[in-house]
Parts: C-alpha cells; structure tokens; sequence
C-alpha cells in the first residue's frame, strides 16, 4: 500500500470526529462542555490520523506473505 492510500485511509478514520463536532460547538454554546474541548479537537484529530498511519505502515511490514504457489490443494 503507497503512501498516499494510507494518508486517505487515516484521515477518512477521523470523519466520526468530524460528524460530531457540531454537536460540540452546540455543548459549548450551553455551556455543557468547556470551550478548551473545542480547542483540543485539531490536536485530537492529527494525533488521531498520526497513529493510524503508522498502525498502517507497520502492519503492512509485518504481515505474512499471502502469495499462493498454485501448488498442493486447500
């Protein structure tokens, strides 16, 4: 998997973060939440992406060899 499918991949992860910080603003607004929640949310989802691109890249390394030889049977 190149670079780029796993940058896409790790940033589509952090879209349920995104669909809900709406309903954050909102909690702040009311003042059910502290307003440094809004600020941290940046920081939450990079950090986010950040680890599941690594998770990617290395899972990728160790993964086992998948090629079938055509030999024997199943």
């Amino acid at each position: 998997m190149n670079r780029r499918t796993r940058t896409r991949i790790a940033l589509i992860s952090t879209v349920p973060t995104l669909i809900a910080f709406p309903a954050i603003c909102l909690l702040a607004a009311v003042g059910a939440v502290p307003w440094a929640l809004l600020l941290a949310l940046p920081v939450a989802l990079a950090v986010h992406a950040a680890v599941n691109a690594s998770r990617l890249d290395h899972g990728l390394s160790k993964a086992p060899d998948r090629h079938v030889s055509g030999r024997g049977s199943l």
